[in-house]
């Protein structure tokens, strides 16, 4: 495969896209790709411009595919997924699809040279800022040393949950000198101490409890993107103000006694802008190195005209059955603000159409 990236990149047309890439022309238009071909071109500016790459699609069928198309290609690249937003404390939500979230989002911050694959729902949807999210990461190095006692409630507040012994995602355990932490389902990272100082840190396989390798240092990300804000009596305070009926009033008073209990992840979506004051999308995230991949803005448009109409339907039905709409619905973004945001990024727009009427925009045929 990357024989072909390899000859698109002798190409003048791709060469002169570079080129405008480098100048920071945007927004730029590029005509008679196919998917394919898109996914191509998309890969040859990550590899030969060093760009990281950021693809918004129309939906998760097309997203996916693109994925598995790029995939092909390299094996840097991640899916950012919608959230699912429970609207109905009874209805069972995905397991893996936060972790999916955290994960995609732990890469971005990382800052490594990416593609990333989402879509419009997912950039309309607004998550914690960055700043809320990755004000407790950790990053330890060999021979330095740290307070165990902070390390242990930094984990804590990085929505870690602390085991005798590790089994899986998100969590953490204390024996001795010895630290381990969960960074996915099967690996974990291992942090011994001679005292105080980090004596050494390892890579290592969760289930077997074997070393896969050591580092010199280690960044600890958060275990889900619900990393608190305010504390919990503060956040209820709010929660109590917004009841206007006396059925909603006995909800939000359930909804409070679990959230003071521990069992707060689940009702964040419901009280959204009780737990954060300042939310941002995930597009607010990315570095302005980023170049970002329209897939085609009129099916994209559509898809976020249609998003809007269909939480209007659902508001709408949930008020009528005087249940508590959740905020991370009512607060979605629509398209124009979504807009504004990318605007103030380095945009390419694909088409698989003719592309004459958009005058504003700096057209390449390839």
């Amino acid at each position: 495969m990357n024989t072909i990236l390899g000859e698109l990149g002798k190409s003048t047309k791709f060469i002169d896209l570079l080129k405008q890439i480098e100048n920071k022309q945007s927004p730029i238009a590029i005509s008679g790709l196919t998917d394919v071909g898109m996914v191509q071109v998309g890969t040859a500016i990550n590899e030969f411009g060093k760009k990281p790459i950021c693809i918004i699609t129309y939906n998760e069928i097309q997203a996916k595919k693109i994925y598995e198309d790029i995939k092909c290609f390299t094996d840097k690249v991640i899916f950012f997924p919608k959230k699912e937003v429970v609207t109905y404390d009874y209805i069972a939500e995905s397991k893996e699809l936060p972790y999916q979230r955290i994960e995609a989002l732990n890469e971005i911050i990382s800052k490594k040279n990416l593609i990333i694959i989402t879509t419009i729902e997912a950039i309309m949807q607004k998550i914690p800022s960055r700043e809320t999210l990755y004000k407790n990461e950790l990053k330890f190095k060999v021979g330095e040393s740290y307070k165990l006692e902070e390390i242990k409630q930094k984990l804590v507040n990085l929505g870690y949950t602390r085991y005798e012994l590790i089994e899986g995602r998100g969590q953490f355990s204390v024996r001795g000198g010895i630290l381990d932490i969960s960074i996915n389902e099967t690996m974990g990272i291992r942090i011994e101490f001679w005292g105080d100082e980090v004596d050494s840190i390892r890579n290592f396989n969760i289930s077997s409890q074997r070393s896969i390798n050591t580092l010199e240092k280690a960044t600890i990300y958060p275990a889900h993107e619900y990393i608190l804000e305010n504390n919990i009596e503060k956040v209820c305070k709010k929660i109590e103000k917004i009841a206007e009926s006396k059925n909603q009033k006995e909800i939000i008073q359930e909804d409070i006694e679990q959230i003071k209990a521990g069992n707060y992840i689940s009702k964040i979506d419901k009280y959204m802008d009780c737990f954060y004051e300042k939310q941002e999308t995930v597009i607010d995230y990315l570095n302005n190195n980023y170049n970002i991949f329209i897939d085609e803005i009129g099916k994209i448009n559509q898809r976020a005209k249609n998003i809007i109409q269909d939480n209007k339907n659902l508001i709408n039905a949930l008020i009528e059955k005087e249940k508590i709409v959740p905020q991370a619905i009512l607060n979605i973004y629509n398209f124009e603000e979504i807009e504004t945001i990318l605007n103030k990024k380095q945009l390419i727009y694909i088409y698989k159409q003719d592309t004459r009427k958009y005058n504003r925009i700096r057209k390449i045929q390839i």
